[in-house]
């Protein structure tokens, strides 16, 4: 396995966080059995629900972003945020360094990636993507009556970038192409100078689109960097998008904005909804911003509940895609559908079929409390036969 944390940094780690005993003794002298002959542990009858389905923050928002929400609720319920987007707008481009007139905003990022789509259409451009990725864009497209092609991972589930690039130069108008970095499902990230030479070499015509909703979660990386940086340097053919959803715990608030150059993203906002934000969302967002503290512990606790995930993933000897983001994409033993169903019946919801093989699961990580229960499930339905 490609494992970078030793056995005794992850005991360090988990001890300092409170979860030493209960964690590093799950694996010994362990005999599940399942409650009235049926897949139902005895350890998860009638357990609060697992939900790690939906690559969604366990941890919640910041108390200060939910109380900024809260508050905006109260007093700004009633009125348009027309205000309040603008004053978020100047303090989102300060956080990156941009122009507000760069920023492009959406109920959410899959909004923004509509627009693109949307924009991409009137240009009469084919879409070429890697096969498995997210697949809002995808959808859209085909919306809009483009053609989608698709290009299959490598075997370790790397995109296949000189393919992608294969089909995008055998394109004779406009490409939209989409590279969502990291990658949802699989997790893993493409390499900076392999992915800004295809880029800086690309034609004008070739527009890339960035999903980095994962953004924050890969930065450690050193193979990872931002489009930002390209977009910088002038790039006009690149558009990056960006969620509150995940490191900020706000799936629910629906706060997503792409970045481009001003030249590119004034003609991609007229197909936004920029106006469609909520005054709670916007204070939330402003807030989140603000509260470096929790962002840090976001961070900490999603790399937590991974090592107790990969500790028993490696374990249990099923393989796993080492993941730059707040999910894991790994082996079972058995077939999807029966691990899913086994998995509902004990109360815990896993990710649905999303590679060509079904004997892989992208499953979200929760908290650490939650991924220790999901480690012992997982130990629990080896000793019986389920993985």
């Amino acid at each position: 396995m490609n494992n970078t944390v030793t056995q005794s940094s992850r005991r360090q780690f988990i001890q300092q966080l409170g979860l030493g005993a209960a964690w590093l003794g799950l694996a010994a002298n362990t005999s599940w059995v399942f409650a009235n002959n049926n897949a139902t542990l005895p350890f998860r009858q009638n357990a609060a629900p697992l939900l790690l389905h939906y690559n969604e923050n366990s941890l919640g928002m910041s108390p200060n972003a939910l109380a900024a929400a809260q508050y905006a609720i109260e007093r700004y319920g009633n009125r348009y945020p027309s205000a309040s987007i603008d004053a978020f707008k100047g303090k989102l481009a300060k956080h990156h360094q941009v122009k507000p007139e760069q920023l492009i905003f959406g109920n959410g990022s899959t909004e923004v990636l509509r627009a693109i789509a949307t924009f991409a259409a009137r240009q009469n451009a084919v879409m070429i993507e890697p096969s498995p990725t997210f697949g809002a864009l995808r959808e859209y497209c085909k919306a809009e009556n483009m053609n989608v092609i698709q290009v299959p991972v490598g075997q370790s589930f790397d995109m296949n970038i000189a393919a992608m690039k294969k089909q995008a130069m055998a394109q004779t108008g406009s490409v939209l192409i989409n590279i969502c970095n990291p990658n949802n499902p699989t997790g893993n990230i493409v390499d900076f100078t392999t992915l800004f030479d295809w880029i800086n070499n690309a034609p004008e015509t070739h527009l890339f689109l960035l999903d980095e909703a994962y953004f924050d979660y890969a930065q450690a990386n050193p193979r990872f960097k931002s489009g930002l940086d390209l977009i910088n340097q002038g790039k006009d053919n690149v558009v990056i998008s960006r969620t509150f959803s995940k490191v900020h715990g706000m799936a629910g608030m629906r706060m997503g904005y792409g970045i481009a150059t001003a030249h590119t993203a004034n003609k991609i906002k007229p197909f936004a909804a920029g106006f469609n934000l909520s005054a709670a969302g916007i204070a939330a967002a402003s807030a989140a911003l603000d509260d470096k503290a929790f962002y840090k512990k976001s961070l900490e606790y999603n790399q937590l509940s991974k090592t107790i995930l990969v500790d028993a993933l490696n374990q249990l000897d099923l393989e796993y895609i080492p993941s730059d983001t707040n999910f894991v994409l790994h082996r079972i033993g058995t077939p999807l559908a029966e691990y899913s169903e086994h998995m509902q019946q004990n109360s815990v919801r896993v990710g649905r079929k999303m590679t060509a093989d079904e004997h892989w699961n992208r499953i979200s990580l929760g908290t650490p409390d939650e991924m220790q229960l999901f480690a012992q499930t997982l130990i629990a339905f080896r000793q019986n036969g389920w993985v």
